[in-house]
């Protein structure tokens, strides 16, 4: 078994099966007789060529099963295993730059980060949509608004693509908000350095905003300005059971003019997109916002702790 992993090892996310088992660290945890929907192995960061039978090759498991999922994560030659149901995964996202990627579920009193390489996007991808299928637990929360006409200048190409194909294959998702890629201003420099920034150029990035009225998909650059001279390759895909929304805000940013930051709660913390203050779609998606979180009558105050992870 050891040389079969080794000569099917690679920076790839495998799927469990006949041809491809389990690693043998984790054999003793897989105790359950269900037979899971999915069960993957997440390989460590290490070149094919230093990997040598009796290594342990991998850094995750994950299992999901109908209810639930079950993640065991190695650490060092011991694992650490945790299971959650569905419902305990606030949001979810999805990001990749360029090699690296991350799955990221937000939980009440946890983050989990499964890293990957991007060649696997298609498998996580797939983990993915199997876990959207099952984190909510009310079908449809607030009636969307109806489709809001889209930008046509300052979106790029891909996302530009993005809603093509979403009139496609998805077409179930009406646009809630858009922002353009955007130069933005600094208040007066208070030093040199300020002043250097100011004339290289920064500019808030693009992103967009969709609902189907069970939850929210927001695709960003997975940052929010770039300077001149970078060259931005990430995506990173939100997704959000409304149901898990229990308040928003709107936060002026004191460090770039017209700029403000929308602030959506929910039970793992907040989650961070900017706008510009002329964004005409602020009204409209503030006022779906107002209906989800009034649909279940629990908003909470941002606490420190919260906002201290953005």
């Amino acid at each position: 078994m050891s040389n079969i992993e080794v000569d099917h090892f690679g920076p790839w996310v495998i799927e469990i099966s006949e041809d491809d088992p389990s690693p043998l660290l984790f054999l003793p945890y897989l105790t359950r007789q269900e037979e899971p929907l999915l069960s993957i192995k997440i390989p460590r960061n290490i070149e094919h060529r230093h990997a040598r039978p009796g290594m342990n090759l991998y850094d995750y498991l994950v299992s999901l099963y109908r209810h639930d999922l079950v993640i065991l994560q190695r650490s060092g030659d011991t694992v650490i295993e945790h299971t959650y149901q569905y419902q305990d995964i606030q949001y979810l996202s999805h990001g990749e730059n360029l090699l690296q990627g991350n799955l990221r579920l937000g939980l009440r009193d946890a983050i989990v980060d499964l890293p990957f390489n991007t060649v696997s996007s298609r498998e996580m991808e797939r983990l993915a949509a199997l876990i959207r299928e099952r984190y909510c637990t009310v079908p449809d929360v607030v009636p969307v608004v109806e489709e809001l006409p889209t930008p046509v200048e300052g979106l790029s190409f891909y996302f530009n693509g993005l809603l093509i194909k979403r009139d496609m294959v998805e077409p179930q998702f009406c646009l809630l908000a858009a922002q353009t890629n955007t130069p933005v201003a600094s208040p007066e420099p208070a030093s040199l350095n300020e002043l250097f920034f100011r004339v290289v150029g920064k500019t808030l990035l693009e992103s967009i905003h969709f609902s189907d009225g069970r939850e929210l998909k927001i695709v960003t650059r997975g940052q929010d300005y770039k300077y001149k001279w970078e060259a931005v390759y990430a995506k990173e895909y939100t997704y959000v059971p409304l149901e898990n929304i229990n308040g928003f805000r709107w936060q002026s940013d004191t460090r770039h003019t017209a700029v403000c930051r929308l602030l959506i709660n929910t039970p793992a913390g907040p989650l961070s997109f900017v706008f510009t203050n002329d964004n005409a779609y602020i009204p409209i998606y503030s006022e779906f916002l107002e209906a989800v979180s009034s649909s279940f009558n629990r908003k909470e105050a941002f606490t420190l702790q919260q906002l201290n992870r953005i």
